[in-house]
């Protein structure tokens, strides 16, 4: 799914630019100077790890990077404005596998919401759709609640089953 999304994201981006810029960091934290750009020619999917290799050309003329370096490359892929960031604590799957959380709705009850283009960016969840601004996500006590359970609102700590922490999306 996410080499999916990937290859969506980038024909997007390419179909509005003609190259998709690369970036290296070195193995030292540094950018090196020149930027590259993505082959789409040459991508794979290691299917043990779920891992996709892309190739990336980039000029070398001081021969900075050297075969076997270790580098990162930094791809812009495209600019998500209406995303929510969510914690990763407050996404679950569901049976199908889809994303899912818990809300507090009407009454104070849990009820479950599946996530719209849902995906992983440093550590957080990127959220385009399923939530929105003012809804409040159960963030822990997840494993007391399940839909229509009714719940008390803390800031804190769930400290029973009645309890739940949530946050509220801004």
């Amino acid at each position: 799914v996410e080499s999916l999304r990937l290859r969506d994201q980038l024909s997007r981006k390419r179909s509005s630019d003609s190259v998709v810029p690369v970036t290296l960091i070195l193995e030292n934290g540094e950018r090196y100077p020149l930027q590259g750009r993505l082959e789409f020619s040459e991508s794979t999917v290691e299917q043990g790890t779920g891992s996709i290799t892309l190739r990336a050309v980039f000029a070398n003329p001081d021969h900075l990077l050297l075969p076997g370096m270790f580098v990162r490359a930094l791809i812009d892929t495209v600019r998500i404005d209406d995303g929510l960031l969510l914690p990763p604590q407050a996404v679950s799957r569901d049976a199908r596998g889809r994303p899912l959380v818990m809300v507090v709705g009407a009454g104070n009850r849990v009820e479950p919401r599946i996530l719209d283009e849902a995906q992983l960016v440093n550590d957080q969840w990127l959220v385009q759709g399923g939530i929105k601004v003012g809804d409040q996500v159960v963030v822990a006590g997840l494993q007391h609640v399940h839909p229509g359970t009714e719940v008390v609102v803390s800031g804190g700590s769930a400290p029973d089953h009645s309890s739940v922490q949530s946050t509220a999306l801004y």
